[in-house]
């Protein structure tokens, strides 16, 4: 069959399907990677092409280069689509969403779907018509669409094919949308439904829970990482990839003494300056012990930091998928990505988190947006640390409120204490549980002819 995969044009939307795509394309069937060109902002990477073409996968740019709708101000209705703090609170009280949910609202409305506005616009972009265009010529059998990308399923709907949602963050759009029908008409429009009406419109497709949601929904987060919903999930296990490169020859040999890794992340990073301290708290809280330490971290991370400690070696980057299977732990930035990996390779973790809310707020100015982001975590730090401390797998630190002496002391603890190695393998034995990405082929093809429109199973 034909599955035509589509995606936000970033990096860390596309290296978790990866695994999806290869288990596809070796049992024979034909592979493609559909999504806009991006953009050169931080937001939508501009080469996303060459992430594509580098798994080895076949990539298709549709349309041209296109300034974001609300990043980029490219949309004349942007300062509507803006997250406001009256419009969230208004939403809150009216969704009836309480205290220990607030996280999960917050993500959504502040983040998920500020990136979903930005190609779905009230005025469609000609970079998305033409990826349904894609679709319509082409005549997938399936169309596997991110939830942060949701023209997918237009896309699928124009063609006649399946089509399902792939999870790349913990299912904040299927959350809402049931509360949103929960709550009923008297909650208000439904802020999913009405960004996607307009494209909806235009290609004479409803707006209905299939499109919202999919026909089913792959999922590779482990239950404790999912907000509840009542809907049809297949899951699969997350099979970390980050990247091709050559692996160097200091990763060959065992190291001399505990090595760990400190990976704070490549997303924030190309839009946001310096990293609050923590960088600086970090390396100094892991100065004093017995350990080499390998931090991903570039210039930016580290303009706040002073000089290295002797036991701290810096790299720009490498694939964590070589690095962890070296270290003794990981200290990271909470995210989900950086969590599957850590949890495959079976390590202790380190979790970098804080107590504040998880806000984002924009005002239009005439010298452009001004955004008011003063959170100093990542979008799911407070998730992540959650459930690595529930299976005693790690520790949670909070840099604002611990000191680097601190910090330490909770690392050497992760180090020495072979409760956490217990709590690491119970995570890598839960995740391995879960079928591989070879293991979902078989019942994608049988979805697929279950849901597909008048179309032969195979080609």
């Amino acid at each position: 069959m034909r599955v035509m995969i589509t995606v936000f044009p970033a990096r860390a939307h596309f290296l978790p399907l990866v695994p999806y795509a290869w288990a596809l394309q070796s049992a024979g069937h034909e592979v493609c990677v559909v999504a806009p060109p991006g953009y050169p902002t931080g937001v939508a990477d501009p080469d996303f092409h060459e992430a594509v073409t580098a798994a080895g996968l076949k990539s298709v740019t549709c349309g041209q280069p296109q300034p974001l709708a609300v990043h980029d101000r490219d949309d004349p209705g942007y300062a509507a689509m803006l997250p406001t703090a009256a419009e969230s609170e208004r939403y809150v009280a009216a969704l009836g969403i309480s205290e220990k949910e607030r996280p999960t609202w917050d993500v959504f409305y502040h983040f998920t779907l500020l990136a979903i506005r930005d190609y779905h616009p009230p005025r469609p972009r000609q970079d998305v018509d033409q990826v349904i265009e894609f679709a319509r010529i082409w005549q997938p059998d399936l169309v596997l669409w991110d939830a942060w990308f949701p023209s997918g399923a237009i896309a699928a709907r124009v063609s006649g094919a399946a089509h399902a949602r792939v999870l790349v963050a913990p299912d904040y759009t299927g959350w809402v949308t049931e509360r949103f029908a929960a709550a009923g008409p008297a909650a208000g429009a439904d802020l999913l439904a009405e960004t996607m009406r307009p494209l909806a419109e235009r290609y004479g497709v409803e707006v209905d829970d299939d499109l919202l949601l999919g026909q089913w929904t792959v999922n590779p987060f482990p239950a404790p990482m999912n907000p509840p919903t009542r809907l049809t999930n297949v899951p699969v296990r997350y099979v970390p990839y980050t990247g091709a490169s050559v692996m160097p020859a200091w990763l060959y040999a065992r190291p001399s003494r505990p090595r760990v890794a400190l990976s704070l992340g490549v997303s924030a990073r190309a839009f946001l300056k310096g990293d609050w301290g923590r960088t600086a708290k970090l390396l100094e809280a892991v100065a004093e012990l017995d350990i080499e330490v390998i931090a991903t971290l570039n210039d930016n991370q580290l303009a706040e930091s002073g000089p290295l400690p002797d036991n701290v070696h810096t790299l720009d980057y490498v694939p964590l998928d070589q690095l962890l299977p070296t270290c003794s732990a990981v200290i990271h930035h909470g995210s989900t990505g950086t969590f599957a990996a850590a949890s495959a390779a079976g390590l202790p973790q380190v979790v970098c988190d804080t107590d504040e809310p998880l806000l984002l707020f924009g005002e239009d100015t005439p010298d452009g947006i001004a955004w008011d982001f003063t959170c100093q975590k990542q979008l799911t730090a407070t998730l992540t640390s959650r459930v690595v401390t529930d299976y005693g797998a790690g520790v949670r630190v909070d840099h604002q409120k611990q000191s680097a002496g601190q910090i330490r002391e909770q690392l050497r603890r992760v180090l020495t204490e072979p409760s956490f190695r217990e709590g690491a393998r119970r995570i890598r034995e839960d995740r391995n549980s879960a079928p591989s990405p070879v293991e979902l082929v078989s019942l994608l093809v049988e979805l697929t002819k279950r849901h597909r429109r008048d179309k032969e199973a195979d080609r």
